[in-house]
């Protein structure tokens, strides 16, 4: 194992023709894989993916438009807990919400998952679209253990404070080629805080092509290079920050 790509989506319809391809890809680079389900529909196929590959473990959790789901998902998460290494994605969305009354149920879904991450000791991926400030902000009041913020798009200074002072996690996307918010991002977070991802399907360094976990060297590089570190040195100390989170991994 020389990378882990903490968060993707492997259980999505994208990668319905040749997601064994794509797993192979990744394991040829020595990358491990957690695939993250955002809707109950799709738990038991990720639970499948992840149980069939040496490389690919599971995230169960439930994305913020799904909150109606939350427990059933909970049911879910409770049943499966010894088969999965995280809990998520899960979290607000303001991005694709704009309704005040759906924001606060959102938000009760998220405290549930918060709550749960705690119970059974797991770690909470976070998705925090246009929501960074007020996610940060249920999490603290919530007390949460373990935060791993997913493709965080908030300000840069938030991060910097929350990393620091509240050892959040903030995994860096390989879309970071592109974005200026992101390659803020890496300059903000602890150094002991950093992890990667690719979000395949999403997020990829191309626009206009699908993304997989095999890009993932493609971010190491670019935060190595923000940083003006060594991309073996930054490699280590990466591996050494997901491996501290992710301790389910080799486990399960």
């Amino acid at each position: 194992m020389r990378f882990v790509d903490t968060h993707c989506h492997l259980e999505q319809a994208e990668f319905e023709s040749d997601r064994e391809e794509v797993i192979r890809r990744a394991a040829e680079q020595e990358i491990v894989i957690i695939t993250s389900a955002i809707s109950t529909e799709n738990y038991e196929r990720n639970l499948l993916i992840a149980q069939n590959h040496e490389n690919v473990y599971a995230s169960l959790g439930l994305d913020p438009m799904f909150h109606t789901q939350v427990e059933k998902a909970a049911q879910g998460i409770h049943d499966h807990s010894s088969e999965i290494i995280a809990i998520g994605e899960t979290g607000l969305d303001h991005y694709r919400e704009r309704d005040h009354a759906e924001r606060l149920k959102q938000e009760t879904a998220f405290v549930k998952m918060i709550g749960l991450s705690k119970e059974l000791g797991l770690p909470i991926q976070v998705h925090s679209r246009s929501a960074g400030a007020a996610a940060l902000l249920v999490l603290q009041k919530n007390d949460a253990q373990s935060v791993h913020m997913h493709a965080f798009d908030g300000k840069a200074g938030l991060a910097r404070n929350s990393s620091k002072n509240l050892g959040y996690y903030f995994s860096i996307p390989t879309s970071v080629v592109r974005s200026p918010q992101k390659r803020k991002l890496v300059k903000a977070v602890a150094l002991d805080r950093l992890l990667l991802e690719t979000d395949s399907p999403v997020l990829s360094p191309n626009r206009e092509v699908r993304n997989e976990p095999s890009n993932l060297p493609i971010a190491l590089r670019n935060v190595a290079s923000i940083l003006g570190r060594d991309v073996e040195e930054m490699r280590e100390i990466i591996l050494e920050n997901t491996l501290r989170l992710y301790t389910g991994i080799g486990e399960t």
